[in-house]
């Protein structure tokens, strides 16, 4: 699979990557209580395999360690705010 190098930046749910990729890490910009739940897939729905538990993440860097996603992943957050730049690698 050919992969390239982008990012994503949320501050409300929706989709990280919209097919097959990589999500290698993420920089939490700002929070507020926020949380956070990774999804493959391209939403929540029935058909989605969540791939974490409830996540309250500080701010900085966090290395997810290259998690292969097959059908896409999405984030979806909860709490009262958060900023969050995913690093992914899409297949071209």
């Amino acid at each position: 699979m050919s992969q390239r190098n982008s990012y994503v930046h949320l501050t409300e749910t929706g989709e990280v990557i919209g097919g097959e990729g990589v999500l290698s890490g993420m920089y939490v910009n700002s929070t507020s209580s926020g949380t956070l739940v990774l999804y493959d897939y391209t939403d929540s729905t029935g058909a989605a395999w969540q791939i974490s538990g409830i996540i309250t993440p500080a701010i900085g860097y966090h290395n997810l360690g290259d998690i292969h996603v097959s059908r896409g992943c999405y984030a979806a957050f909860g709490g009262t705010s958060l900023d969050i730049t995913f690093f992914v690698k899409e297949a071209d």
